[in-house]
């Protein structure tokens, strides 16, 4: 949805159910959203097809002909109005559209609150491990040997998964793994860490609504 200034001293959103301008009423009509003879005498005052109606009987036809203008309060003691200017039934659809994806991009971003190592634990992230220590894997394509049982490590991730109210983080499943040609060791996300067929170490189904951004880097174990 559109958000800004429409004109000097008018403020302008779109809502689902039409445009609202928002200013006093010189702003407004300088601007050119409506005139002297739109200004409610009361609180609110409704118009269809440019006719002054009750609002309460065409309620249900908010679309490009209903406009409403009412009083939205005061600053500096000078009066502020809020007009909505209905749109079109296509334009209202699509921006319940919109809005219906802003809301779920809202609930399927949003952080959970971090439950640490043992809430982690006990979400299953040891469910489906396959590596064993002294087995000899693949690590991001690399010859390696296990040498750690299935493991978390926590991760300040700005995209992560959980939140303890100031910082976002990510709980990584995976494995420590010694590289064969360098002697390193690292540790691997599980989903990095292959067995010599190719097959992958981690096979746990994922029920939360947000996909996990792949990690394409090794994290040096500090353990």
């Amino acid at each position: 949805m559109k958000a800004g200034v429409y004109a000097p001293g008018v403020d302008f959103d779109e809502d689902v159910t039409g445009d609202r301008y928002f200013g006093t009423a010189q702003a407004l009509i300088d601007a050119g959203v409506i005139s002297m003879e739109h200004l409610p005498e009361v609180s609110s005052v409704t118009f269809f097809k440019g006719v002054k109606v009750d609002g309460r009987t065409v309620k249900g036809a908010q679309f490009e002909h209903w406009m409403q203008v009412r009083i939205w309060g005061s600053h500096n003691r000078v009066q502020r109005f809020v007009v909505i200017k209905g749109v079109t039934r296509e334009e209202r659809c699509r921006r319940e559209e919109a809005r219906r994806q802003e809301v779920e991009e809202l609930a399927r971003t949003a952080p959970k609150k971090d439950p640490g190592f043992d809430g982690v634990h006990s979400m299953n992230y040891r469910a489906s491990a396959t590596f064993v220590i002294g087995e000899e894997v693949f690590a991001h394509g690399k010859a390696a040997t296990v040498t750690s049982n299935y493991k978390l490590i926590r991760v300040a991730d700005e995209e992560g998964e959980f939140s303890n109210g100031v910082n976002r983080a990510d709980y990584i499943p995976g494995y420590l793994c010694r590289i064969h040609d360098s002697g390193e060791e690292f540790f691997y996300p599980a989903h990095a860490v292959r067995s010599k067929s190719g097959a992958v170490g981690h096979l746990r189904l994922v029920s939360g609504a947000r996909q996990r951004r792949e990690i394409s880097f090794s994290i040096r174990s500090l353990a």
